[in-house]
C-alpha cells in the first residue's frame, strides 16, 4: 500500500488507483459491433459489468467449467436472446437485468439466482429450477411479464420478496408446485393470472 503522506507517489500504473472499466464502457462506435461472445474453457467466472451495456450483443456462449457470472455483467444488453447456462451455480445481482430478449434460460446446475438478475426480461417464458437450486433473489424475475410457466425440481427453495412481482401471464393452471422453504413477502405480487 502506498502512504501519500510518508511522500509516496501515485503513478498511473498502480492498479489500486486505475479505474475498472467494462467493455460496454469504451468507444461506443466499436462495442456496437459485437454481436456474440464466447468465453474460453477454463473460465470459472465472469466478473462484475464485464459485458455490461452490449447492445448489439445477441449470443453468449459460456464455457463448461464457468460457475458464477458476477453482478451486472450483462447489465443493460438489450438484443442478447441466447445464453447457455449449463454449469453456471451461481448468478449474481442484476447479472441479465433489462435483457429484454434473453429467451428461455435453461439451467441445470443452477445453486441461487441473486436479486433482480433477470428482471425486465419479457421475453423469458418459462424458468424451470432443477434439483440443485437453493435460492431465487429479491425481484430476481420481477417485470417478466412473459413467464407463464414456472418448474421447481428442487427440494426446497427460498423465494426472496417480490421475485416474480409483475410476471402477469404466469398462472398457476394446471398444477404449479412450490417447494419451498420460505417464499418471501410479495414474491407473486402483481401476479394477476395466479
Amino acid at each position: 500500500a502506498k502512504d501519500l503522506s510518508a511522500g509516496d507517489v501515485i503513478d498511473e500504473e498502480d492498479p489500486y488507483y486505475i479505474k475498472q472499466w467494462f467493455i460496454g464502457d469504451r468507444d461506443e462506435e466499436k462495442i456496437d459491433r459485437i454481436t456474440k461472445v464466447i468465453i474460453p474453457e477454463g473460465v470459472k467466472t465472469i466478473e462484475s459489468y464485464a459485458f455490461a451495456n452490449l447492445t448489439s450483443l445477441t449470443e453468449v456462449v459460456l464455457p463448461s467449467t464457468l460457475e458464477k457470472i458476477g453482478v451486472g455483467a450483462f447489465y443493460g444488453c438489450t438484443a442478447l436472446k441466447t445464453v447457455n447456462f449449463d454449469n453456471v451455480k451461481f448468478i449474481n445481482e442484476k447479472a441479465f437485468y433489462g435483457c429484454e430478449n434473453l429467451t428461455n434460460p435453461k439451467f441445470t446446475s443452477i445453486v441461487s439466482i441473486g436479486n433482480y438478475s433477470f428482471q425486465d426480461c419479457t421475453l423469458i417464458d418459462t424458468v424451470t429450477l432443477p434439483e440443485t437450486a437453493q435460492s431465487i433473489g429479491i425481484g430476481a424475475f420481477s417485470g417478466c411479464s412473459g413467464i407463464r410457466n414456472l418448474e421447481f425440481k428442487a427440494g426446497l427453495v427460498k423465494i426472496g420478496s417480490r421475485a416474480f412481482q409483475n410476471c402477469t401471464k404466469l398462472t398457476g393452471l394446471p398444477d404449479l408446485k412450490i417447494n419451498a422453504s420460505v417464499i418471501s413477502s410479495y414474491a407473486f405480487d402483481g401476479c394477476e393470472s395466479l
